[in-house]
């Protein structure tokens, strides 16, 4: 061998072990990235229903019919819990809804 081709040969080899190192870090990245995006084993916690004063977003006092909109739930039965038909729940009429949702 002459030493061009000696040192060729230590750059191939050199080259290999560098791709090979590359590849299996990036299969341990690879690895640690499915683990970390495994969905939980444990069910969902039951979800509270927003507090009275956190919906009444302008402190009002009552929950507007655009208020209600950012809880999809209560916007559906917004016009079933407005019992005198004000465009507006009370806190009373809200204490209905968020008892059925507790």
């Amino acid at each position: 061998m002459t030493p061009t081709t000696t040192r060729l040969a230590a750059l191939a080899i050199v080259l290999a072990a560098s791709a090979n190192a590359s590849f299996a870090h990036a299969q341990d990245a690879s690895r640690s990235g499915d683990e970390a995006q495994a969905p939980p084993h444990s069910a969902p916690a039951p979800s509270s229903p927003t507090p009275f004063a956190e919906l009444d977003a302008n402190a009002d006092g009552a929950i507007s019919k655009d208020e209600a909109a950012v809880d999809p739930p209560l916007a559906q039965a917004f016009g079933t819990l407005d019992t005198d038909a004000d465009g507006r729940l009370t806190p009373e009429e809200y204490a209905v809804y968020a008892q059925g949702q507790s």
